[in-house]
């Protein structure tokens, strides 16, 4: 079966009070958790900001860089891990529904950025101060998308996954 075609974007703001490589280690802690390190994509450091900053709530004017790793669905197998080790699937599936756009094609979730500095997964319930994270998932239909979510994020009974998708079945 051919997996999905989807893009995938982490990026975070690096802003003017920051340390870039600090800003870098946590997109690439959730780009490539699990990955060898000789498979370990390097983030890009995009000056000023870049399209998708105008979808989230930050403060413009204090952005110095963004720091940006682009890829397909693999990007994810990191985030799919960690929704399990941290044990908040339900907490997930709900954060990627709600940040689902109007097209039904993309969702943009926010990830708390000194948490992916640690390498955990935690969704911020509010805006933070001093940015976020973010994960972009854009996929060509709407049925597309619901089925990366599903994949990511399966329903559960009493927390415990009811099934579970593999990637190649995507």
């Amino acid at each position: 079966m051919n997996m999905l075609n989807a893009k995938v974007t982490f990026f975070a703001p690096v802003y003017r009070t920051e340390d870039p490589e600090k800003v870098g280690a946590a997109v690439s802690n959730m780009a490539n958790f699990g990955r060898p390190k000789s498979e370990e994509i390097r983030p890009d450091f995009i000056s000023g900001t870049i399209p998708a900053l105008d979808k989230i709530d930050c403060d413009g004017e204090n952005i110095k860089q963004t720091a940006c790793i682009n890829g397909n669905l693999e990007l994810l197998s990191g985030i799919h891990y960690l929704i399990r080790k941290e044990e908040i699937i339900d907490t997930a599936n709900t954060a990627f529904k709600n940040g689902t756009d109007e097209s039904g094609c993309q969702t943009l979730v926010a990830l708390n950025k000194q948490a992916a500095l640690m390498k955990h997964l935690s969704f911020p319930a509010d805006v933070e101060p001093l940015g976020s994270v973010y994960l972009e998932i854009e996929a060509e239909t709407p049925d597309a998308l619901l089925k990366i979510i599903d994949w990511l994020t399966p329903p559960t009974k009493e927390g415990i996954p009811v099934y579970e998708l593999k990637m190649n079945e995507l």
